[in-house]
């Protein structure tokens, strides 16, 4: 095999020396085209298979070879895209000649080209690269495309930016800020403990997800208040058995700062995710987390458990699922204690609060009676926003309403926490002002009177 390598090598030298002066620009420039023909469906099928990073590097070699090739251009506005990197991939789509694309090709611009203009406030010209694609489009397809719904967050978004809500948002600061993802902050009722989740060089054991997307795995910080200052300690690695070499994301600490909950998916153990709970110890230490309520089913189970919030007496935990029977993609349910550890069955939340599309998050106020959460249905402004839903004196919750701008934007706000007050609170989020990726923002909202709120939807 060695020498049949050799002697096709050395074939190829020396006709390509033969006919130098003729043919040698020809053979290379079906050289190139092969390759191009055949990075351009490796990447293709590393897209279609959510291997964004492998397939940004074949069109990339794509473009070194051709840097006029719109069909790698685009690909690559669409890798960026889905990497919910939307500066760069509007800077690829912006280069795609369109009447260069094939047929189907010009359809999926103008779709993708709208979902990028959205994502960078560009609201007009994406409304109108998104009925562009919708009128062109066979039924079908504007269903599989949610290009509908694309359309009403962005008559949503603006609406809600011309009509602002009274807050003042900061980044939190480098005590706990990085160039690195920060992202769901919870805090105790007395507000002088939060944990987070970052994905920092100093991880448990240093790793990198190489299998998705390249960053550190995620590991659980805190920071605590300081009372002879005020300010908040430098964020560290919490202590204990709760940080991993994999992934550790925490969802929320209790009220009282005894238990954290934490997301764990676990090979052959969780099947596709479960909700875990970890106990400090007397000497301050997390304990190493066992499945909540192992004991019953209700809670984790065989489908995707993601999020958890647990009110301050313990009696009630909120938490999301995609199991079956939900409204939509996945849904919050509540489930009642009985006893000192046994748990009922599982309710979900209904139709005013779960959208039929995606709820991620959920987060309980201490007192039981405000809760907010994550969805990407139709009042979002793009992505997911932070929606939140009052209890009256009845017991029912109130309609899902979207918090509003500036708190949501067009990219995504997922993570949310509010002090017992109701007077500040910290999402993690990709705001102007953050230190390279996904930062904690404090929100200074006491002039929404959330908890006003409680007491305005019992006269109604």
């Amino acid at each position: 095999m060695g020498y049949l390598k050799y002697y096709c090598v050395m074939l190829i030298v020396f006709c390509g020396s033969v006919n130098y002066g003729q043919d040698r620009d020809t053979t290379l420039n079906i050289i190139e085209k092969g390759m191009i023909k055949y990075r351009l469906e490796d990447g293709k099928n590393k897209l279609f298979t959510y291997d964004y990073f492998g397939a940004l590097q074949a069109f990339r070699e794509v473009l070194q070879a051709d840097p006029d090739n719109v069909l790698a251009s685009f690909r690559i506005a669409e890798c960026y895209y889905e990497l919910k990197r939307f500066d760069l991939s509007m800077k690829y789509i912006d280069q795609v000649n369109k009447g260069k694309l094939k047929r189907k090709q010009r359809k999926d611009y103008s779709l993708l080209k709208g979902k990028i203009y959205h994502r960078n406030k560009r609201l007009d010209e994406a409304m109108v690269h998104l009925e562009e694609y919708k009128n062109s489009a066979k039924k079908k397809e504007v269903l599989d495309s949610e290009v509908d719904r694309y359309i009403t967050q962005c008559k949503y978004a603006e609406v809600a930016m011309k009509d602002s809500i009274p807050v003042q948002i900061r980044n939190f600061g480098d005590h706990v800020n990085t160039v690195n993802p920060e992202y769901a902050p919870s805090i105790t009722a007395d507000g002088k403990t939060m944990i987070f989740t970052s994905r920092r060089p100093d991880t448990k054991g240093g790793g990198v997800d190489r299998q998705f997307d390249h960053k550190y795995f995620e590991d659980i910080y805190i920071t605590t208040l300081d009372d002879s200052d005020g300010k908040w300690t430098k964020s560290k690695g919490i202590p204990g058995s709760l940080n991993t070499e994999f992934h550790d994301a925490c969802l929320n600490i209790s009220a009282d700062g005894e238990r954290i909950y934490i997301y764990r998916n676990i090979l052959n153990v969780t099947r596709t995710g479960d909700i875990y709970v970890s106990k400090k110890s007397k000497s301050g230490k997390w304990g190493t987390p066992k499945p909540a309520a192992d004991n019953n089913k209700e809670i984790n189970s065989t489908y995707f458990e993601s999020s958890a919030s647990v009110t301050a007496d313990g009696k009630v935990m909120y938490f999301v699922s995609d199991r079956p029977g939900g409204n939509g993609l996945a849904d919050i349910y509540y489930i009642k204690k009985k006893g000192k550890s046994e748990w009922g069955e599982a309710v979900n939340m209904g139709p005013a609060i779960n959208s039929k599309f995606d709820e991620k998050f959920v987060y309980v106020h201490p007192d039981g009676n405000l809760l907010f959460f994550s969805s990407d249905g139709n009042t979002s402004m793009g992505g997911y926003d932070i929606f939140y839903c009052v209890k009256g004196s009845d017991g029912k919750w109130s309609p899902a309403k979207n918090l509003g701008y500036p708190i949501n934007t067009v990219l995504d706000e997922k993570t949310f926490t509010i002090t017992a007050d109701g007077k500040t609170a910290y999402i993690g989020a990709y705001y102007d002002g953050s230190l390279g990726d996904a930062d904690i923002f404090e929100i200074d909202c006491s002039k929404l009177n959330l908890l006003g709120s409680e007491k305005s939807e019992e006269k109604k």
